[in-house]
């Protein structure tokens, strides 16, 4: 017995000096996992739609990974939209995961704010005195089946012209509905060792994980691909212009990328679909292909940096202007 209580102190006593040593560590310098559990804690909430694990908070803010996130009254990361367009306002609709929302950069170098700027200071735009809105409907841990439903339960509110899923390679894993484990959310320390217990589990290669991922019988796959057909008719319906913007995984953009055949495979199956696709992989593959890292928002966060939402918003924005999407 006196054995099971020195071990008890013991455990508590190590609790108790690493929550202390991470919370310091964090309050000088941004560490991953601990930024992530904030944005959980203060950005999200259980989403009581059943087709949804999770959703914004309303008029919510954080500082996250050093930058502020301001969430409007629909939990997007952008200005309040009027109810009525303005003459001559064209809306744009961005849904996708994390990348669209912009984890660890300013609003204004996201990848939707560049492209609507670019839009709106287009010389043959302003003479013909059109104006766009591009929302920014990012949403972090979250999949295609995620972004669809989301859409579904927005569109009327928000009036889109177009609609711009971002594809990830990640997002057809499937994501499920979890109960809140107060422990991990409130010990910095437990849930930092938390997540890399868990990532020291991962076996295998990125490579073989999104491999298996993709296989046709793979019940994530096929069910991103029954949403984006789901989009697919209510954008048909609605009169509303849809494309799928791919975005690659940052760990690997040299030109020997073993990922490259998977994301040929997913966008042929895009093109089958008859949605128009921008793919880009190139753009940033001729960029960052000798050293992928410098993509990288963090040394150990592979999101994508500000320029890299540069060269997104450019690959965008030149597929917009020469496409016959009422542009």
């Amino acid at each position: 017995m006196n054995n099971f209580f020195k071990f008890l102190f013991l455990s508590l006593y190590i609790v108790f000096i690493g929550e202390i040593g991470i919370r310091t560590i964090s309050h000088f310098t941004n560490i991953y996992e601990i930024e992530m559990l904030n944005y959980a804690k203060k950005l999200k909430r259980s989403s009581e739609n059943p087709n949804l694990s999770h959703e914004h908070i309303p008029n919510s803010q954080s500082q996250l990974m050093g930058v502020n996130i301001v969430l409007n009254s629909l939990g997007h990361r952008n200005n309040e939209l009027q109810n009525e367009k303005a003459n001559g306002e064209y809306r744009i609709h961005i849904i996708g995961s994390s990348i669209t929302l912009g984890w660890g950069i300013e609003t204004e170098k996201t990848f939707t704010s560049v492209l609507e700027k670019k839009l709106n200071t287009n010389e043959k735009i302003k003479k013909e005195k059109k104006s766009y809105v591009v929302v920014n409907g990012g949403i972090g841990n979250t999949n295609t089946t995620h972004h669809v439903e989301l859409f579904k339960a927005q569109y009327n509110l928000i009036n889109p012209d177009t609609v711009i899923l971002q594809y990830f390679i990640n997002d057809a894993e499937i994501i499920k509905k979890k109960k809140n484990n107060y422990i991990l959310k409130y010990s910095y320390f437990i849930a930092f060792i938390y997540q890399h217990i868990k990532s020291y589990s991962f076996h295998g290669t990125l490579y073989e994980y999104y491999s298996d991922l993709y296989n046709e019988n793979n019940l994530g796959w096929i069910s991103a691909k029954n949403s984006i057909l789901k989009l697919k008719d209510l954008c048909n319906e609605n009169d509303i212009s849809l494309i799928i913007l791919f975005v690659p995984d940052f760990h690997d953009l040299s030109e020997k990328n073993p990922l490259t055949n998977l994301y040929l495979k997913i966008t042929k199956q895009f093109n089958k679909m008859g949605i128009p696709i921008i793919n880009s992989y190139k753009s940033l593959s001729n960029e960052f292909k000798f050293n992928s890292l410098e993509s990288w928002v963090s040394k150990d966060d592979a999101h994508p940096n500000s320029r890299a939402h540069s060269i997104i918003a450019n690959d965008t924005y030149n597929f917009l202007i020469h496409s016959n999407l009422h542009f």
